[in-house]
């Protein structure tokens, strides 16, 4: 019996993704929520028995004739896999392309590898269209907090569309900042990665900052973000945040998708904080953009209908190239 449906692997993936294509993807479907082409729910989510482990779940449609989906991730995370022989990835991701008319799954699409991309590149539009005001401006400064895999794809993916003068990378453990901003001037062949000693000297001045790290406490300080900087806060922990208070309250906020602000974003606006909207009415121009001196902030949660635009483009260009 023949399988029924294709699967696209990582290392397929891999091959087929380039950062304009997944920066255009990105956008369309960041723009959908704000016109009426995005269906999806806030993230459904499981935890597995009495461990720490966890399965998400993100189906949604996009309605679009380049990006168009029908999708639905599987999303897990299993704390213990580096321990493993061979050692796994503590996340795990499969996307199920399905045909919008009949229902039936037509291909599987690793998404490992996508879902890193699709993370940079929702940082990488968020910070185009928050504090596109920079773009142009000599002195460019990004400071990345975490060397991790968020960090360090992060860093590659702002890179590639600014073009930073300096990239600051601070980590924990100070050899992995060090090692990651060594990888990076080498793919890049410009010296401008540099491995920062305190989260304080990384922020120093800085134009743009990415915070991607397991959060288990707060980090940036309001009196060390530059006014007028822009600020991507990656993923959500509700009992924890890398930002302080301050920071929050400091900035205009903004979100992916309403549902999901209202859903895991509570504890921000506990804060005192209201979001001022999702980046997609911006893109749309439903909402003003910031001023050059508004400090801004954009708190990544992640879409499903971004899992839409990317696995049509991954699958359609899979169907057409050897």
């Amino acid at each position: 019996m023949t399988c029924p449906y294709e699967y696209i692997s990582d290392d397929r993936v891999r091959e087929l993704l380039t950062w304009a294509k997944t920066f255009d993807a990105l956008e369309c479907a960041m723009e959908s929520v704000a016109n009426g082409r995005a269906f999806q729910s806030p993230r459904g989510k499981v935890k597995i028995g009495d461990t720490l482990n966890f399965i998400f779940l993100m189906p949604a449609y996009l309605k679009d004739d380049k990006y168009g989906a029908l999708t639905s991730q599987v999303f897990t995370k299993f704390h213990d896999n580096p321990k493993r022989s061979p050692p796994l990835p503590i996340h795990h991701s499969d996307i199920a392309l399905i045909d919008d008319k009949t229902g039936v799954t037509k291909a599987i699409v690793a998404g490992n590898e996508a879902m890193e991309w699709v993370t940079a590149s929702a940082t990488t539009i968020a910070t185009k269209y928050l504090h596109g005001h920079t773009c142009g401006k000599p002195n460019k400064i990004l400071a990345v907090i975490g060397a991790g895999t968020q960090g360090r794809i992060n860093a590659i993916g702002l890179q590639a569309y600014f073009n930073f003068d300096e990239v600051r990378i601070w980590n924990r453990t100070a050899k992995k900042a060090v090692d990651v901003a060594n990888e990076l001037n080498k793919r890049f062949n410009r010296n401008v990665f540099v491995a920062a000693d305190t989260v304080e000297n990384a922020l120093k001045n800085a134009d743009v900052i990415v915070t991607a790290t397991p959060v288990e406490q707060t980090l940036v300080k309001w009196e060390w973000v530059k006014k007028g900087a822009h600020i991507n806060a990656i993923g959500v922990n509700p009992f924890n945040t890398e930002l302080d208070a301050a920071t929050y309250r400091g900035c205009k906020v903004y979100g992916d998708y309403w549902d999901g602000i209202k859903t895991e974003l509570k504890h921000i606006e506990a804060f005192g904080v209201k979001f001022e909207g999702q980046v997609g009415d911006v893109i749309a121009g439903n909402v003003p953009a910031p001023g050059s001196n508004d400090t801004t902030i954009f708190q990544s949660l992640g879409m499903a209908v971004e899992d839409c635009a990317v696995a049509r483009w991954i699958y359609d260009l899979h169907k057409t190239l050897p």
